[in-house]
């Protein structure tokens, strides 16, 4: 027996030098191999692929999404990549906001070559400059103000006439007209004349009513106003018609001398912008600037005088329709526009109408307060926006998607109460050619590919960045390549080989696997940073390793506190684990803790009872609902596992229960399946596991030890615990053979193999480890499938055969 166990232990355990990948500071490539790799990105060849697929092909919904985890590289690739595109994706354009004549709430769009915006924006200024200055030059001429005379003279002698007739014809009924004031206006009314004095009808009533003139007179008096009021009122309309024939043949002359000097100024702006959109709107702007003709010459004493309560300047500057809103000016744009919008709220995605205050103080806003967002100034190129800012603005991301698929945006005033008190202006869709590039990790993309169809079809290219590459030469030198980077652009201490050489093996230890290395860069250049700043407060000129394993201590110990705690709690015996001894039914399981910043091993106590029974297997942790799915698998592939090994000759008459004692929280996974058989294994076959060893490791139903994550922080959460007590020599722990490549642990627990304080055994299957764990074989099935008698298999049999006929017996069946 106990030559069994000394030998399958001593087989089976581990060397320290198997326990951590050793870099030799002698086999780093030299500066003269590694300078020579420019790249900005490393050990993401298929995240590169797909992202310059999409980036070459054109077509509806080929926008990119670059999933992975941050500190991979997302946004440098995306800036490296898209940096080399020296060319724009579709022609560059100018975009800029006019005001529309026909429809004033819906600002006309104009579509123009690169620069000529704010050609055509100085152009309409100093065509309305010119005009305001050369048009009442024109209309302050001796030709035009004979012609004005006269056509006023023709209108002032036609209607002298009139009305002279009139007053002829109103003295001779012996009537007069007369000015009477009503509600505050002057009115003109024809009223009778009696002794010589103008009565007014009421009055003439009165006279009548009085006998002071007989009733017939009247009725003749009455009679003779209302056909002169008629015969008036017919007076006032010749009167009318004539003053509008005057101002139609003002109208012409105005705009007959003012048409010659607006075509001559327009005939270059004609030559200057061919485009036909823009001829539109120069026919419209002759028609609205020969209509203001007459705002240049009114005379000062037609002019309104201003309210007292207002601004001396409160009238709207009627010719500010004519000037010109450049909303996209690509003059000066070099190469392909490519636009980070790191805070992706409405206004800043798509622009905004800004609102101001009239004269009232009441909220305006017209086709110059349009703002542009970064999606139309990316239009030509590409949009990098982060997936989870662009998420938390709904309003936003729905509008982006549309924008993609329709190829259109339209700018929109924001919402909120303020916009009730505005006229709601809508300016014209603007067409769009961007491609739009999202950052996110991978839960982000699987959440919106399962719920949301539009996504499907407008991001139809991924580029998955990995957090891994192979620890290959070429991959060492540009992993050096970029530590350089990093020390020269940001003017560090230089770094010594040795401590290059401890930086790559936390990077290996990063990722948990002795063949990768990690492509967190943002985590390296961190920790080069941090390394430094140890360096200087030690006053040396370069880094040396104890600098580069203070720097890795420290970022340890500034997130282990829940550590300790937990640590501490198992020191206090609040957290009950034993680390001596031996147990029936009872062994150390191993968890993982995850933080999210940082993780560790949770030793904890794992039981298991049995009885006769029917019931099977009671996982108490899934009773209680403190069991995720995966590790209601775990124990039922354990069920699954018994079944095929012992209930081939007998029907089991088993119940059985599990349990995670002392455990409060969720517990997944299927890693402690093996650790579970185990306990069931000691339970039924009485023979006690040792306590000094922790298991680690998932069961299949053929009693294969399966590989688990988290290898390392499970070890070195133990050994914390075993050396906090003592190390005796014989504590350790059982982990799955196929993790050896991801072990890279501290270098406090190598060391402590290497002086034999403590142990790692790597089992491949559970009769391996129940021996380890035991001492005692686990046996082997002879022809007939039966184990030997003494073996754990075999008292495993025997009580399981002993149960069995005990149900029977008790069953009556």
């Amino acid at each position: 027996m106990k030559t069994t166990r000394t030998s399958l232990r001593d087989r089976l355990r581990l060397p320290a030098s198997r326990l951590r990948r050793r870099v030799a500071a002698a086999s780093l490539p030299p500066s003269r191999v590694y300078l020579r790799h420019r790249t900005h990105i490393i050990g993401q060849d298929r995240a590169i692929q797909a992202m310059e697929l999409g980036l070459k092909l054109e077509g509806p919904g080929f926008n990119i999404f670059l999933s992975g985890p941050s500190g991979t590289g997302r946004m440098t690739t995306a800036r490296h990549i898209l940096g080399s595109f020296k060319q724009p994706r579709k022609p560059l354009r100018d975009f800029a906001y006019v005001h529309n004549f026909l429809d004033p709430e819906r600002p006309r769009l104009l579509e123009l070559s690169p620069g000529q915006g704010v050609r055509l924006k100085r152009a309409m200024d100093n065509l309305i400059a010119s005009a305001k200055r050369e048009l009442p030059r024109a209309l302050a001429t001796e030709r035009y103000r004979r012609e004005h005379e006269r056509i006023v003279g023709e209108f002032q002698r036609k209607e002298h006439e009139l009305v002279s007739a009139f007053q002829e014809e109103v003295r001779r009924a012996r009537f007069t007209l007369v000015e009477m004031q009503s509600a505050g206006t002057v009115e003109h009314d024809v009223v009778p004349v009696i002794n010589k004095e103008p009565k007014t009808m009421a009055e003439v009533e009165d006279l009548a009513r009085n006998g002071k003139i007989s009733l017939r007179r009247f009725r003749r008096i009455e009679h003779r106003h209302r056909v002169l009021r008629n015969r008036f009122e017919g007076v006032q309309r010749q009167t009318r018609a004539l003053a509008r024939e005057m101002n139609d043949q003002l109208g012409v002359l105005d705009r007959q001398t003012a048409s010659a000097i607006v075509d001559r100024q327009l005939a270059d702006l004609r030559d200057q912008f061919p485009k036909e959109s823009v001829q539109d709107y120069l026919d419209d702007v002759r028609e609205a600037l020969l209509e203001r003709t007459a705002l240049l010459v009114r005379p000062k004493e037609e002019a309104p005088a201003p309210q007292e309560a207002g601004p001396p300047d409160a009238t709207p500057d009627p010719f500010a329709v004519f000037r010109v809103n450049v909303i996209l000016n690509n003059a000066h744009q070099k190469g392909c526009p490519v636009i980070t919008e790191n805070n992706p709220t409405p206004v800043r995605l798509f622009g905004t109408v800004e609102r101001g205050t009239d004269e009232n103080g009441r909220t305006e806003a017209d086709f110059m307060n349009i703002r542009a967002g970064s999606l139309l100034r990316a239009d030509g190129g590409f949009l990098v926006v982060n997936a989870e800012d662009l998420l938390v603005e709904p309003m936003a991301w729905k509008a982006l998607k549309r924008a993609l698929s329709t190829g259109f945006t339209e700018i929109r005033m924001p919402e909120g109460p303020m916009a009730l008190m505005s006229s709601a202006l809508k300016p014209e869709p603007i067409p769009l050619s961007v491609k739009a590039i999202l950052l996110g990790d991978e839960d982000i993309y699987r959440a919106l590919y399962l719920t949301e169809d539009e996504f499907r079809k407008t991001f139809k290219i991924k580029a998955e960045f990995d957090v891994e590459m192979e620890f290959s030469g070429l991959n060492l030198e540009k992993f050096m390549a970029f530590v350089h980077r990093v020390i020269s652009e940001e003017d560090l201490l230089p770094l010594t080989r040795p401590a290059a050489a401890v930086l790559v093996e936390e990077a290996v230890r990063d990722v948990e696997d002795q063949q990768r290395i990690t492509t967190r860069f943002r985590v390296v250049a961190d920790l080069l940073r941090e390394a430094a700043f140890c360096a200087r407060q030690e006053r040396r000129r370069r880094i040396l390793p104890q600098d580069m394993c203070r720097a890795i201590e420290q970022r340890r110990q500034r997130v282990n506190l829940a550590e300790e705690k937990y640590r501490q709690s198992i020191e206090d015996n609040v957290v009950m684990v034993e680390t001596r001894g031996a147990r029936v039914g009872q062994v150390n399981g191993l968890a993982v803790f995850d933080l999210g910043d940082y993780s560790f091993g949770k030793p904890c106590r794992i039981t298991a009872s049995v009885a006769v029974g029917r019931d099977g297997f009671v996982n108490i942790e899934r009773e209680s609902g403190l069991s995720g799915a995966i590790h209601d698998k775990g124990v039922y592939i354990l069920s699954g596992f018994l079944k095929d090994r012992f209930g081939q000759h007998y029907p089991l008459a088993l119940d059985a229960s599990v349990c995670f004692e002392q455990s409060y929280g969720e517990i997944d996974g299927d890693s402690a399946s093996s650790t579970e058989a185990y306990a069931i294994l000691s339970a039924l076959s009485g023979v006690p596991l040792s306590q000094e060893i922790a298991v680690t490791g998932s069961i299949s139903q053929r009693g294969d030890i399966q590989p688990i994550g988290g290898v390392n922080h499970k070890i070195e959460g133990f050994f914390e615990i075993c050396k906090s007590r003592g190390l005796t020599g014989s504590q350790g722990v059982l982990i799955p053979r196929g993790n050896l490549r991801h072990l890279m642990l501290r270098e406090d627990v190598v060391e402590a193999v290497r002086r034999g304080q403590f142990s790692i055994w790597a089992v491949s299957s559970v009769d391996q480890g129940i021996e380890i764990l035991t001492g005692v074989p686990a046996g082997s099935p002879d022809a007939e499938g039966h184990y030997p008698a003494e073996s754990i298999n075999g008292r495993v049999e025997a009580r399981l055969r002993q149960m069995a006929e005990t149900w029977k017996r008790f069953s009556g069946n």
